[in-house]
């Protein structure tokens, strides 16, 4: 079936009038005029709408809402581009369009239906019914100039509604009617839709054009965005309400985001991946929060992939700077602001609101699923506390298509700046990831001037089977058949991609005070590259110290160096580097004697410790029955460390063997004066013999040293 209105890549530019004086001077002083200005109002427009359709038009005002509707109804005429209407055009696009103000409202019918293509006997079958439709039979006989706009609005709409019509064109007008009158008309276009009439309407009441268009077009400064479903296209619509200045959209490739007084708004091939919060800043300041719709937003520099805007708060003296670049699916947003005098201001965070159906969670090394939202959920539910200090985090959508996993990558400003997942409340109905600068009253004093706060990368290119290796990969070591990741205090080892090591992996305590201190309980910044090694830093909350591990490959394992660093004179009772390995291991090797890893003992609540003996040593290995082994082997570097080398099976809970290179006090104390000091340096290799080991029988020849050797 045919289209009845075509509308092909139209444009309309008008002429931009100016005053007498513009004019006249110019020609009274002898002057050349300057070109007459113009503005486009709409670009490129292109569209079809079928019989019987009922199709919204909606955008903030100037988008060209109405001069759309007017090239369909003729009333002017494209300046590019043809449109093309099948079938009688009733409009209703200004109040009081068609009408003689001089003539009475029964006169006034006449005229308007006969411009409407109505004859007068038609209009004789109708008359009364118009009248009665629009309530105002009282005042028939008088003349339209002595109506009001409601009574204008009554006439025109009842008289249109009345022409049998094949198209009906609505603009803005039906809100100046009452309620009464305005439930009467939505009412009739309901009996036109059910009677197959094609309708176009024109309206800023979203409520309105959902329950009586089954399609919207939006329309952005001339332009038409197509959304999709007509739910998709109010949510973009929704995204851009506010202050004009305030506003800009930034497009690359599918992804856009639209700012609109200072919030954020995320969309990755038109579907929107925050949540209807945005991202969006909040500022604590003498006990009060204030928000970014607190303050006068202006976009001050922009083009399609770059804008600069600052909002400057009334209750404050201070403005927020957003810095905001989009390029290759990334979008970069630097955060600043510029205090106008000294001010307080304990917590500044950035709340990055996503929509619920993205259901599993990153963060750093850690891993997970959001929760579901429930009824009962009536606070925010923490799921990765402030206190650990990754700087990079991403969210997936398993289930749903169409979002696009979302890393976010920080930037620290001036101040520490702690990233952290939670599950909104059910209102809000939003998975959020906050980036906060918290400090203590005492210190979180601004001075006068700019503060840069963070950056945040925003990164919606990376596939989803990739997003957890990607997160991860410049923690990760490979070398060869061997890979070795870094994951909060701990290496995780791979051969052949299996992994072979447990619960803790390779991971370092110290005992202190009777209390033993995990590596993973120390609070881990970002990786540093140091040319084909990564160093990365832990810091102990309770004691003043912290710790730098290097890693770098080496061939068929990786070389692990652990430096200790300590502001104040530590004591230490013992300490050690670890590798827990899964229960498939079954001998173990030192340079002194050599075992069989027992079955776990289900009475024993400690680990279990195999050697006979202690002495210093320099390698353990450990031997699967698949024939894959692992050895810790020190270095030259540690040559005066006197490390134990040590077996051990865990607690038959745990399930795993333990190679350990143990480091205990002869004096009963280890004295470290403040300083940097060598905690371990050595190797962990990772091999295949070429015979897989059996378990030795009575009489079998051969010792198992030499087995472990293949």
């Amino acid at each position: 079936m045919m289209a009845l209105i075509e509308v092909d890549n139209v444009t309309k530019i008008f002429t931009m009038r100016s005053g007498l004086r513009n004019k006249l001077l110019p020609r009274l002083w002898g002057r050349a005029r300057a070109a007459t200005p113009t503005f486009e109002a709409l670009k490129g427009i292109s569209l079809q709408v079928e019989p019987g359709e009922s199709v919204g038009i909606i955008g903030r005002n100037g988008s060209g809402k109405s001069t759309l509707l007017k090239l369909i109804a003729g009333v002017t005429l494209p300046t590019e581009g043809e449109v093309t209407v099948r079938g009688r055009v009733a409009s209703l696009l200004e109040l009081g369009a068609g009408f003689h103000p001089m003539l009475t409202g029964r006169e006034n019918i006449y005229l308007n239906a006969g411009l409407l293509g109505v004859r007068r006997a038609q209009v004789e079958e109708v008359f009364e019914r118009i009248v009665e439709f629009s309530g105002i039979r009282d005042f028939i006989d008088q003349p339209v100039e002595t109506y009001s706009s409601g009574m204008y609005v009554r006439l025109a709409f009842s008289v249109a509604v009345h022409a049998n019509p094949d198209i009906f064109l609505v603009d803005e007008v039906l809100s100046v009617g009452d309620e009464e009158f305005q439930r009467k008309c939505r009412r009739r276009i309901g009996e036109l839709r059910e009677q197959k009439k094609t309708i176009v309407f024109v309206s800023h009441d979203l409520g309105i054009v959902n329950s009586l268009c089954e399609r919207v077009i939006l329309l952005n400064r001339g332009e038409m965005i197509n959304r999709g479903s007509v739910q998709k296209t109010f949510e973009y619509y929704l995204r851009q309400i506010g202050q004009e200045q305030g506003i800009h959209t930034l497009r690359d490739g599918s992804l856009e985001t639209v700012l609109c007084d200072g919030r954020l708004s995320l969309f990755h091939g038109g579907q929107e991946l925050s949540s209807p919060s945005g991202f969006a800043v909040r500022i604590e300041s003498m006990g009060q929060i204030h928000h970014p719709t607190d303050a006068d937003w202006r976009v001050t520099e922009k083009s399609d992939t770059e804008c600069r805007a600052r909002g400057r708060f009334s209750r404050l003296p201070l403005s927020l700077i957003y810095r905001l670049k989009q390029v290759g699916g990334k979008v970069r947003w630097d955060l600043s602001i510029e205090c106008e005098r000294e001010v307080s201001l304990p917590a500044i965070s950035a709340h990055l609101a996503l929509n619920t159906a993205y259901t599993q969670w990153l963060y750093g090394d850690l891993s997970g699923t959001f929760p579901e939202l429930l009824p009962s959920d009536t606070n925010w539910n923490v799921l990765v506390a402030s206190e650990r200090t990754a700087l990079e985090a991403a969210a997936s959508a398993e289930k749903e298509e169409g979002f696009a996993p979302v890393v976010f990558r920080l930037r620290q400003g001036e101040h520490d700046c702690r990233l952290w997942w939670a599950n909104s409340d059910y209102v809000t109905n939003s998975r959020v990831l906050q980036a906060t600068v918290r400090l203590p009253e005492r210190q979180a004093v601004y001075a006068k001037g700019v503060h840069t706060l963070f950056s945040l990368e925003i990164d919606t290119g990376v596939e989803r089977d990739k997003l957890q290796h990607q997160l991860r990969s410049r923690r990760i070591i490979e070398s060869g058949s061997v890979s070795a990741r870094f994951e909060m205090g701990q290496i995780r080892i791979a051969y052949e991609g299996k992994e072979i090591t447990d619960f803790l992996h390779l991971y370092t305590s110290m005992l202190i005070e009777h209390l033993w201190n995990d590596s993973h309980s120390l609070q881990w910044g970002a990786e540093r590259a140091e040319g084909d090694a990564i160093v990365l830093v832990g810091e102990s909350r309770r004691f003043p110290m912290r710790q730098e591990w290097r890693i770098r490959p080496v061939p068929s394992g990786i070389s692990l160096e652990i430096w200790l660093e300590n502001r104040e004179e530590l004591r230490v009772q013992e300490y050690h580097a670890s590798v827990v390995l899964c229960r498939e291991f079954e001998h173990w090797r030192t340079d002194q004697e050599e075992g069989v890893f027992p079955e776990f003992d289900p009475q024993l609540q400690h680990w279990q410790h195999l050697n006979a003996s202690y002495p210093p040593g320099h390698t353990i290995t450990a031997l699967s029955s698949e024939g894959v082994s692992i050895t810790i082997e020190t270095s030259e570097q540690a040559a005066n460390i006197p490390f134990r080398m040590t077996a051990i099976n865990t607690m038959s809970s745990e399930h795993a063997r333990v190679l350990q290179a143990l480091c205990p006090s002869e004096s009963g104390r280890l004295l470290f004066a403040p300083g940097r000091h060598l905690y371990f340096a050595g190797i962990i290799r990772v091999e295949k013999k070429i015979n897989p080991i059996v378990p030795p029988s009575p009489g079998a020849e051969g010792t198992l040293q030499e087995k472990m050797d293949g």
